[in-house]
């Protein structure tokens, strides 16, 4: 369910609104707030991994996905 809000916002950012592709106002803001939303997620995920400690055997392990990754890149 869909509930309404009235903003007022300074010029230069309506006109940012605008120029963005959408039928509404209201579409194009519930875009760019969806947008929004999926960044702080996934920035508050990256703070999570980074927290996280990597064991040696997982490290190993990468390590060597990453190199078999690279040779498959650069290998016709």
């Amino acid at each position: 369910m869909k509930g309404k809000i009235s903003a007022t916002v300074e010029r230069p950012l309506l006109d940012f609104l605008d120029s963005l592709p959408g039928k509404t106002r209201s579409e194009k803001l519930e875009h760019v707030l969806e947008a929004f939303r999926r960044w702080a997620d996934e920035k508050s995920l990256r703070r999570q991994l980074e927290r996280r400690v990597e064991t040696d055997d997982e490290r190993a392990e990468r390590e060597a996905w990453e190199r078999t990754m690279e040779k498959a890149m650069w290998t016709e």
